[in-house]
């Protein structure tokens, strides 16, 4: 089978939401199929993306794409789930893995839960409202990023109306008006990442003016320039293993690039040596090292100084949509183009069009 490429991260259209706090229950349905190996001649575009990646319990790595769905592979070979075989839509934006095993795809039509057997669409709430014009671009039912927290439940971050956390039965929203208002005179809240940090906070990110805001579990608040953190449209976040919180802007205004050491944010710029200021993601190696993906470049950061990624041929990487690492610490990389890379600290490996 051949994996080229899949999807990233594209603003679609789809109702509106009010901001106001819900609870409902999904109404699942289930789909399964078994997939044979298929050849595949189709060419591919910029558009056409590996998205997303995880490396689940048994060993197993799943790739999420933008129109051809789900890859899984097995150290082997690649097998593909589509709609065909049940899954609940193609484009894949995130995944997540919870404690029984059940994989959980974030799809821009809404939640998508597999246990190994069964797909089982659960439709994200909205407000029922259809007044969506052709010039707006969220879309509250689209998923653009998931956690799973200490206590078992399913955050959601979706492309139009803020935060859910799922316990399994019923969804509560998390709405932020400190975003900025859409020209329905809205908070469409788009939320591009969010993380758990050490102490059981929750952290989002906006992509709608919002900047960044923290839950510790009774209120939330938001973080401005006041405490240091210049752009308000931020796209990725991360805690390292000693604590510190990265924080990626896509503004290009100032740094691109925050540090929170639990007081203030301390911003990084291309003056300071980061490769761009354009952020959109992070993956911390077994050394320590930060890798901080921009839109130029993938960066290194070892603590003192930021560096370019080469391969030892002098090869560089960009437009990278994840970093994971397989159990065999190899690490891989994917984005546009489908392209998609193994890298074992030596050798870059590309499996963009490799027949398996």
């Amino acid at each position: 089978m051949h994996l080229y490429n899949t999807l990233f991260l594209i603003m679609i259209f789809t109702t509106s939401c009010t901001t106001q706090n819900r609870q409902s229950r999904s109404t699942p349905s289930e789909h399964t199929e078994t997939v044979a190996p298929q050849t595949k001649t189709t060419s591919y575009g910029e558009q056409d993306k590996v998205t997303s990646a995880i490396l689940d319990k048994t060993g197993n790595l799943w790739f999420g794409t933008s129109h051809e769905g789900i890859y899984r592979y097995d150290g082997t070979s690649f097998t593909n789930f589509t709609e065909q075989d049940g899954l609940c839509d193609n484009a894949i934006n995130c995944i997540e893995e919870d404690e029984a095993g059940n994989l959980w795809f974030g799809t821009k039509a809404g939640l998508c839960k597999y246990d190994g057997k069964l797909f089982t669409s659960i439709p994200i709430p909205w407000d029922g409202e259809d007044n969506l014009r052709e010039e707006d671009w969220w879309s509250p039912n689209k998923i653009q990023c998931m956690l799973k927290d200490r206590n078992g439940n399913l955050w959601i971050g979706t492309g139009g109306c803020g935060a859910y956390r799922y316990d399994g039965k019923t969804f509560t929203n998390f709405s932020f008006t400190n975003d900025r208002k859409q020209a329905d005179s809205l908070h469409h809240n788009f939320i591009q990442s969010m993380m758990e940090d050490k102490d059981g906070n929750i952290w989002f990110t906006s992509l709608t003016h919002g900047g960044v805001s923290r839950y510790d579990g009774i209120n939330l608040r938001h973080f401005s320039a006041n405490d240091g953190l210049k752009d308000d449209m931020v796209f990725s976040s991360f805690q390292d293993r000693a604590g510190d919180l990265w924080f990626g802007s896509i503004q290009t205004k100032h740094e691109g690039l925050y540090r929170y050491d639990g007081k203030s944010f301390i911003g990084y710029s291309k003056e300071d040596g980061l490769c761009d200021n354009f952020v959109t993601g992070f993956y911390e190696d077994r050394t320590g090292n930060l890798w901080i993906r921009t839109g130029s470049t993938l960066c290194i950061y070892d603590g003192k100084t930021f560096m370019p990624f080469k391969t030892q041929e002098g090869k560089g990487l960009k437009d990278i949509n994840f970093i994971v690492e397989d159990a065999a610490q190899n690490i891989w990389l994917g984005g546009r183009y489908g392209h998609l890379w193994k890298y074992d600290g030596k050798i870059l490996t590309d499996f963009t069009e490799k027949n398996i």
